[in-house]
């Protein structure tokens, strides 16, 4: 049966477009087989179009419907996939400007902070806090700095290099990692220090 011969495909058109060889009626079967989502079967299309599961079957196969729902699928996969890229990116911006603000309010109360008035827990916490939102936002670094020693955590080995410290060299300390965290800030607003200057 000539009728059951595959239509050619045009290159220039999408796979799920009518194609060049195929009647604008023919072309509304498959696109209600189509539109049934991922879950289509001929039989369900049979019944929709109120046709013959035989005959829809026919027109399926002369009408390459599997391999064009297939080309379809595919392309609302990659628009989906498109879609949720831009979405990740907008809320990763948006926690950038987020974390930059709070990190900002932190560097300022930094500058103002005595060092003597931490608490070792409130120290580690706000150490803690700082590098787990830095890599997250910029990344782990790309060299691991490993403290040798006793093997001791290497958090507690800096808090007790820290509280050895005096007052002034904690400050020091203090002003130099608000320093970096403020650097970071404007690495990730586009402030050039250059400018500032």
């Amino acid at each position: 049966m000539s009728n059951l011969t595959p239509i050619p495909l045009d290159p220039d058109l999408d796979p799920w477009e009518r194609q060049p060889n195929e009647t604008p009626k023919k072309h509304g079967q498959f696109v209600t087989y189509r539109d049934i989502g991922r879950t289509r079967t001929l039989a369900e299309a049979a019944q929709r179009l109120t046709l013959a599961y035989g005959h829809v079957r026919n027109l399926a196969v002369a009408g390459r419907w599997r391999e064009r729902v297939e080309a379809w699928d595919r392309h609302l996969d990659a628009q989906y996939q498109a879609m949720w890229l831009e979405e990740r990116r907008k809320a990763a911006e948006t926690d950038a400007k987020v974390l930059g603000a709070a990190m900002g309010k932190l560097v300022q109360r930094l500058q103002t902070l005595r060092a003597d008035e931490l608490t070792p827990g409130e120290f580690t916490r706000l150490l803690e806090v700082t590098l787990r939102n830095r890599r997250v936002l910029f990344g782990d670094p790309t060299e691991t700095i490993a403290l040798t020693g006793d093997g001791s955590n290497p958090l507690a080995q800096q808090f007790a290099e820290f509280a050895q410290m005096s007052p002034e060299a904690r400050h020091q300390r203090l002003a130099s990692l608000a320093a970096s965290v403020n650097r970071r800030l404007k690495a990730v607003d586009g402030t050039d220090d250059e400018e500032e200057e």
